[in-house]
């Protein structure tokens, strides 16, 4: 306590507040547009975080607030892309030379390929911006990067725009969308509103004793 003021209290709400400002703005309370953030993303986490949020925790906005923090000093080029009655939205870290888009994204560790929804995100910058190639490049801790190249793929997009197509339907319909499982799924915060989970009582090693000892004859 400081007097009669809680500084933990505070720093939380500063924090939160901070966390806010430098959030991705998504028009919730309209189905029609759509980020590309949401479309590339799982469509279940993307429907749950319009429709019943949970709010993350400080390990998930320390993340965030890291990669938006850098996206905030840098341009963060609104665009968008219409087809017909849908509107997706894309938000850009920077463009170079009028004729690359670049997308940064902070992770733990570099990774050799690089993660299919980032692709489709940047690739959907390329269509909103009309712009034929982009760079995607990772950031770790340590300030170490690795980078790749992207052209722009009609496939991926078309992709990209059936997935936002569904998510803006269910939307309008009140349908929570079908399980997308993958690696994501372990550290999502969602992830009991998929998958029941029960505690197995007994310690592992009895079960496979009695396993073995089964598929042995014993």
């Amino acid at each position: 306590m400081l007097g009669d003021r809680n500084l933990r209290g505070m720093i939380e709400k500063a924090f939160d507040r901070l966390y806010d400002d430098l959030s991705i703005k998504i028009d919730k309370t309209n189905n029609d547009r759509i980020h590309a953030l949401e479309a590339s993303l799982c469509t279940r986490l993307a429907y749950y975080e319009r429709r019943d949020s949970i709010a993350p925790d400080n390990n998930s906005k320390i993340s965030i607030l890291l990669g938006n923090g850098l996206r905030h000093a840098l341009s963060n080029i609104k665009g968008e892309y219409r087809v017909d009655n849908l509107t997706l939205e894309v938000n850009a870290d920077m463009i170079i030379a009028d004729e690359f888009v670049v997308r940064f994204e902070v992770v733990s560790q570099l990774p050799e390929i690089p993660h299919p929804r980032h692709l489709l995100y940047l690739n959907a910058c390329l269509f909103a911006f009309n712009k034929n190639d982009g760079f995607l490049i990772y950031m770790d801790a340590e300030g170490k990067t690795a980078e790749f190249s992207v052209t722009k793929n009609n496939r991926m997009f078309e992709e990209t725009i059936r997935r936002a197509r569904v998510l803006s339907a269910l939307l309008k319909e009140n349908k929570v969308p079908i399980v997308e499982p993958s690696d994501l799924c372990l550290r999502c915060k969602y992830y009991e509103r998929c998958f029941a989970r029960e505690k197995i009582k007994s310690s592992s090693g009895d079960i496979l004793a009695d396993i073995f000892g089964k598929l042995s004859g014993k």
